[in-house]
């Protein structure tokens, strides 16, 4: 995914997104998960998730 310098990229349901597969236990909704963005040249950035249920956000990605 091509971020420009000083630009953003919105990650979001029906659109660029970030799915966690093998997980060892299920997400709890109305948590926050911790977790790491790796970019090429800016290095790492921590972000924190907010654990949403399904269609929360009017997904149209309802499948997974």
């Amino acid at each position: 995914l091509a971020i420009p310098a000083g630009g953003s990229v919105a990650l979001k349901p029906g659109s660029y997104h970030i799915m966690f597969l093998n997980l060892k236990e299920p997400l709890k909704e109305g948590t926050k998960v911790d977790g790491t963005l790796t970019f090429e040249k800016a290095g790492t950035v921590a972000v924190q998730y907010q654990v949403e249920g399904v269609g929360a956000s009017n997904s149209g990605h309802k499948s997974h």
